[in-house]
């Protein structure tokens, strides 16, 4: 995996040092406080290749998409005619 070097300013890097866990980098810390709270998957970034990433993502669309089918399958067959029980 490539690298970049950026420029801090010192409070900016002191800031991110005291971020830091014990045995993390500074890569880590910036992962870890970037989470994009959308995409729970985020967090398997650096423990997975893009094309493993992707697989789960596929599998993780494909699971939702089958719980909500069957939560719209129950909701059709509950007797009401809006899909909700009386």
């Amino acid at each position: 995996m490539g690298s970049k070097t950026i420029s801090l300013r010192e409070e900016t890097y002191r800031r991110l040092d005291r971020a830091k866990h014990e045995g993390e980098s500074f890569s880590d810390v910036v992962d870890r406080l970037l989470v994009d709270e959308d995409d729970p998957l985020r967090e398997l970034v650096g423990f997975v290749e893009g094309d493993e990433l992707e697989d789960v993502r596929r599998g993780s669309a494909g699971f939702r998409e089958e719980v909500s089918d069957r939560f719209d399958g129950e909701r059709g067959s509950s007797g009401g005619e809006d899909g909700t029980s009386r």
